[in-house]
Order: C-alpha cells, then sequence, then structure tokens
C-alpha cells in the first residue's frame, strides 16, 4: 500500500461555520481570516527563516508559536470568567508590565516545534478562537462594560489585539526582515 504525504492547502481558508454570529464578531473573523491568509503565504515561503534584530533573532515558526500562545491565553480568559473566576489577565502570575517576560515563557515553551507543526497550531487555534467569538452576543463583544476584569477595553477589542492586529504585527515583523 502506497501512502501519499498529506498536503495543506496552499491558502488558509476561513473556518467559522456556526451559528448566528454577531456583527462585530462576523468583523473580527474575516479581517483575521483575511491576515491570516497572507501571513501564511508569506510564512509558508520563508518556515525557518531567522527573523534577526526585528524578532529577537527568532525563526519565522517562532512567530506562529507566539500568536499560536496568545489564543490560547485568550482562550484561557473565557474559561476562567465562565467558570466564575476573574481571569488573570494577561496570565497567572504577569502583569502587563511583565510582558516581555511572559513572551519569553511563550517562547521557551514553543521554541522546539517544527514550523509545520506550529503551522497546523495556529489554524487550529485561530479556528477555535472564531468559534468562541460566535457565541457572544453583539453587547459581549462591544460594551467596555461587559467584562469588567478588562478594565474597560470592550472583549472585541481585546479578541482583535489577538487576532487580525496580532496578525498584522506578525506582518510588520516579516516585512522588517525582508522576509517576503
Amino acid at each position: 500500500m502506497r501512502h501519499r504525504p498529506r498536503r495543506r492547502p496552499l491558502a488558509y481558508q476561513g473556518a467559522y461555520d456556526g451559528g448566528m454570529p454577531s456583527e462585530r464578531a462576523k468583523a473580527l473573523t474575516a479581517k483575521a481570516d483575511r491576515a491570516l491568509a497572507v501571513l501564511l503565504e508569506r510564512a509558508d515561503a520563508m518556515q525557518d527563516a531567522p527573523l534577526g534584530a526585528a524578532y529577537q533573532f527568532r525563526r519565522v515558526a517562532d512567530v506562529l508559536a507566539h500568536l499560536h500562545a496568545w489564543h490560547l491565553i485568550f482562550d484561557g480568559w473565557v474559561a476562567q470568567e465562565r467558570a466564575g473566576a476573574v481571569p488573570a489577565f494577561p496570565a497567572e502570575g504577569y502583569s502587563w508590565a511583565d510582558l516581555d517576560r511572559l513572551n519569553e515563557a511563550l517562547f521557551q515553551a514553543h521554541r522546539e516545534r517544527t514550523y509545520e507543526s506550529l503551522r497546523a497550531m495556529l489554524v487550529s487555534s485561530h479556528r477555535s478562537m472564531e468559534h468562541l467569538l460566535g457565541t457572544f452576543s453583539e453587547d459581549d463583544l462591544v460594551s467596555p462594560d461587559a467584562h469588567p476584569w478588562l478594565g474597560g477595553q470592550t472583549l472585541g477589542d481585546v479578541a482583535d489585539e489577538c487576532l487580525g492586529e496580532h496578525y498584522e504585527w506578525a506582518l510588520r515583523t516579516l516585512d522588517a526582515t525582508s522576509v517576503r
């Protein structure tokens, strides 16, 4: 029996297919899908390229790991809130002043992974975030009072920071290193 190598699609295809998402959720996922498709196309062309000073002398794969890790953090915030707890924002044991230390811990957790595994993890966590966003009402995503632990930020804005805005950061990082 001959085994054919599993091929991944050339470009990311949007994954949200659940229920009736709010208008804000639709806008967030559309923006994120567009940015992720561009990012993956570029990253696929330079999978393990070193990024030099633009990203602490790490690899393109490490950018994908960073994005994936922040999806998991967002998911954790939602899970904590839904369990009746006040989420650790940004993460247990970290304040926003410790962001560099948190990002270093995220890097250390994934630094040995291959590009292909990180790519698959990112696509999977992206899809999970889109489905998760579809579970929130419009008010949940746009009201600064809906989630007091966010300190006046809206959940939709924070989701955008973990999705579309973060993908745009990744593209700017690739731009700064001439990875095109």
